[in-house]
């Protein structure tokens, strides 16, 4: 699997899985409309989820891994 693709698929798993986590915990715990949900926890999910990307270091092309919880990137 080529790297921007592994970044792009690691992206779009850990929106999901953090963003239908935060809906049905708020789903649970007020009784809003659906779209105010949606809404909530894809604010909260932008946040809070890990950032996948593709870095070039001498000639090589990493997926690197940002998060608001880490200090610096990590390698995937």
């Amino acid at each position: 699997m080529k790297p921007k693709t592994k970044a792009i698929l690691c992206n779009f798993i850990a929106f999901m899985l953090i963003f239908l986590a935060f809906r049905l915990t708020i789903g649970y715990v007020l009784k809003l409309n659906t779209l105010w949900l949606a809404l909530i926890s894809a604010v909260i999910t932008s946040i809070l989820a890990p950032k996948f990307a593709v870095v070039e270091e001498e000639g090589k092309e990493k997926v690197l891994m940002s998060s608001i919880f880490t200090k610096g990137h990590r390698e995937v």
